[in-house]
C-alpha cells in the first residue's frame, strides 16, 4: 500500500482477477466515527492519485467558509425604463387622458423596437444617450412600416421626438443626465400642409348636402361657430340663450381608450359665440326632433340634455362623426376637406370679410391672436381678385 499526505491508493483484485486501483482518504468524522471518502475501478495507479488528488481538492473546498463578495452594481435605468417611470409617475400629472394616449402611441415606436437602431436607443442608460444615438434611432423610424401607409410620416417621427424631449426635460431637472440630447437633434424635415378651407360656394355645396339627415344642424352650428368637434358633441340645450342667441363653449366631448369622457375645452377656458338667425333656425328644427325622440324612448331617453346625440339621447361617437361628415364633404365636391375644415373655413371667411383678428380669435377659443393669425388665415380666391383690383385702383389714379 503507498501512502500520501491525504490519503491512500491501494491496489485490489476483482471477482474475476482484474487487478485495479482504489483511493480513499479520512473526511471529518460524524458523530465520533470515522468517515471514509473514497472511489475505486482505476486501471491505473496514476489515473487513482490524480483522481484523489481531485477529489481531496473539491472536499477541502467545500469546506471552506464562502468568502463574501461585494454586491453587484444596480443595472443603470436605460431610456425605455425612464420613458415607463415617467408615464406613470410624471406624465399623469400634466396630460389629459387623450394626450397621454397618444404620448404612449408615440413612444411604442422606439420603446417596442425589437432590432435596429430604435431597439439600441431603447436599452441605452441614460448616462450614455448621446445626440448621435438619439438621432440615428429617430432617423431609421423613417423606414418602419405604418398602418397605413408605407412608411412612418416625418411628422410622426418628430412628434415622437417631442415625446422623448419632454420626458428627457424631466430627466435632466432630475439630475440624471447633464443635457438633454434633444437639443442637438437635427430633425427631418417636414413639409408644412396649408388646411383646407371652404369657400363660400363650397359651404353652400355642402349644407345642401346635408338638409336632408341630422348633419344638417350639426353643420349648421360647426360653420356658424368654428366649434372644434367635442365642443359640438359636449354641447346641452341649457348653453344655449335663445333670447340673445348666444352659445356657450365650456366643455368638450373625448374619446379615449377607455371610453368617453367630457373635459375642459382645450385651452381650458370657457367662451361664448353669438350665433345668426340661419343657425339659430336649425337647432330649433332639430329640437323639435328631439321631442319626438323623447316621447318615443319615454322613460329610457338618456338625462344629458344634449342638443347633437343619438336618437335616444345618449353621445354620439366622435370617430363615427367625423367618418359621417367626411362622406358628405366628398358627396358635397370637397373630397380632401374633413370636420375640421369647418373651423377653418369660419376663420378665414370672417377674415375675408374683413372682421377684426381678435374678434375672430376669440371665437375660437384662442389665447393668442397671432395663432389664429398663422392658422387660420387662408387667402381665399375672392381675396386675390379684391386685391389685383385694389392695386389696379393705385396705378390706374392720377398721375403727380
Amino acid at each position: 500500500m503507498k501512502k500520501n499526505r491525504a490519503g491512500s491508493v491501494t491496489k485490489y483484485l476483482t471477482k474475476t482477477g482484474t487487478r485495479l486501483w482504489r483511493f480513499q482518504f479520512d473526511a471529518e468524522p460524524k458523530d465520533g466515527k470515522r468517515r471514509l471518502i473514497g472511489k475505486a475501478g482505476f486501471s491505473k495507479r496514476a489515473d487513482a492519485l490524480k483522481a484523489l488528488y481531485a477529489a481531496v481538492e473539491e472536499y477541502e473546498t467545500s469546506k471552506r467558509e464562502p468568502t463574501t463578495t461585494a454586491p453587484a452594481p444596480p443595472p443603470k435605468e436605460t431610456l425605455a425604463g425612464w420613458m415607463e417611470r415617467w408615464f406613470l409617475d410624471y406624465a399623469p400629472q400634466r396630460c389629459q387622458p387623450k394626450t397621454l394616449e397618444r404620448y404612449r402611441q408615440l413612444a411604442a415606436y422606439i420603446l417596442e423596437a425589437t432590432d435596429g437602431d430604435p431597439a439600441r436607443l431603447a436599452t441605452t442608460p441614460l448616462e450614455s444617450l448621446t445626440h448621435g444615438v438619439v438621432e440615428a434611432g429617430l432617423y431609421s423610424l423613417l423606414r418602419m412600416p405604418a398602418k397605413r401607409r408605407e412608411h412612418l410620416s416625418t411628422k410622426t417621427v418628430r412628434e415622437v421626438a417631442g415625446v422623448l424631449s419632454v420626458a428627457l426635460n424631466k430627466a435632466f431637472r432630475l439630475g440624471k443626465i447633464d443635457v438633454n440630447p434633444l437639443l442637438r437633434v437635427e430633425l427631418p424635415r417636414v413639409d408644412p400642409k396649408r388646411a383646407r378651407s371652404l369657400t363660400p360656394e363650397e359651404i353652400q355645396r355642402l349644407r345642401e348636402t346635408c338638409r336632408s339627415d341630422w348633419t344638417f344642424t350639426f353643420i349648421e352650428v360647426a360653420l356658424a361657430t368654428g366649434a372644434r368637434r367635442g365642443e359640438l358633441l359636449a354641447l346641452t340645450w341649457p348653453d344655449l340663450d335663445w333670447l340673445s342667441g348666444i352659445v356657450t363653449i365650456s366643455k368638450s366631448l373625448e374619446q379615449t381608450a377607455n371610453g368617453l369622457r367630457v373635459k375642459t375645452p382645450k385651452n381650458g377656458k370657457t367662451r361664448r359665440c353669438k350665433l345668426g338667425q340661419t343657425a339659430l333656425t336649425a337647432l330649433r328644427f332639430q329640437q323639435n326632433q328631439q321631442q319626438e325622440h323623447r316621447r318615443l324612448y319615454a322613460s329610457d331617453y338618456a338625462a344629458g340634455d344634449l342638443i347633437f346625440c343619438q336618437p335616444d339621447g345618449s353621445f354620439l361617437w366622435p370617430h363615427l362623426v367625423s367618418q359621417t361628415i367626411k362622406r358628405r364633404m366628398k358627396k358635397a365636391g370637397c373630397p380632401d376637406a374633413c370636420l375640421h375644415s369647418t373651423r377653418h373655413s369660419h376663420a378665414s371667411n370672417l377674415l375675408s370679410k374683413g372682421v377684426p383678428l381678435p374678434a375672430v380669435s376669440a371665437r375660437l377659443g384662442h389665447c393668442d391672436p397671432n395663432v389664429t393669425a398663422r392658422i387660420y388665415s387662408h387667402a381665399l380666391p375672392a381675396d386675390d381678385e379684391r386685391a389685383v383690383a385694389a392695386w389696379e385702383d393705385v396705378v390706374k389714379g392720377p398721375v403727380q
